[in-house]
Order: structure tokens, then C-alpha cells, then sequence
């Protein structure tokens, strides 16, 4: 069975690489992680808000996937986002890691956001697509 890992960074990307998951997973009956990586449990309240507002966000769309028969699993981890994904990939065996591109009024710059991706390439094994809002899909698959 095939093992796809959402990797969300909260207040930065959105929900959308989450939905995209959860669909191709229905198709291919994949099981589905959905890790939340916010830099510390010691956040600030409107960063409490932002990991709570993307949790209320998510809950339909699992509870959803569910009843579709979609296996589905979602974690909340602390740390570099890069580090942490890289870590639950690895732990966990991960076919293939889908990461929303930032939206771009979050202040997140798209060099450094494909600079993250770039790291996690480089230590995985797995394939990674990154997709946006407007569902335009880049993959990029770990050459040998």
C-alpha cells in the first residue's frame, strides 16, 4: 500500500495540499499522514489560533476521507519543518510527500520555500510533488 505524507507548515501553507492528498489517496488507496510542523509548542497566541484554525479546517476533510474507506492519520510536530519531515518520512516509510506551495501574502518567499524543498530531497527517497492552490502539480522525482 502506498504511504502518502502531507507536510503542513501552519499560517504558511494551506489546506489545499491536504485536499489534493486526500483525493488521490481515495483513488489509489493510499494510507494518508497529514503532519502539522509549527516551529514551537511555546507559540505566541495568534500562532495558537493559526494551528488551531488549520486543525478545525482538517477535521471534516479526515472525517470525510474516512467514511470514503481512506486510512488517515494527521500529527502535530515541533521544529524545522525541513528536520521534521524529513525525520517522518524516513520513520515511516513514506511513498511520497505532497507540499502546498506558501501562500504568497504570508510572507513566505518562493526561493527559500524551494530552497526547504530542496533539503528534503536531498535526504529522502521518496517521490515529492508540490502543488498550489490553482492545483498545478510539480513533481520531482529522486534521480539515482
Amino acid at each position: 500500500m502506498e504511504r502518502i505524507l502531507v507536510a503542513l507548515d501552519p499560517g504558511r501553507t494551506t489546506i489545499w495540499a491536504a485536499i489534493h492528498a486526500l483525493n488521490l489517496a481515495r483513488r489509489i488507496g493510499a494510507r494518508t499522514y497529514i503532519l502539522m510542523v509549527p516551529r514551537t509548542p511555546h507559540a505566541g497566541e495568534a500562532e495558537n489560533r493559526v494551528l488551531a484554525g488549520a486543525q478545525e479546517e482538517l477535521e471534516p476533510l479526515i472525517e470525510k476521507a474516512r467514511t470514503e474507506g481512506v486510512r488517515v492519520e494527521i500529527y502535530i510536530t515541533y521544529g524545522e519543518y525541513d528536520q521534521e519531515v524529513v525525520k517522518f518520512i524516513r520513520e515511516n516509510k513514506i511513498d511520497l510527500l505532497i507540499i502546498g506551495v506558501p501562500v504568497s501574502s504570508k510572507g513566505s518567499s518562493p526561493g527559500r520555500f524551494f530552497d526547504n524543498v530542496e533539503k528534503i530531497r536531498q535526504r529522502v527517497d521518496c517521490r515529492i510533488e508540490v502543488v498550489n492552490e490553482r492545483g498545478i502539480k510539480i513533481t520531482e522525482k529522486r534521480s539515482e
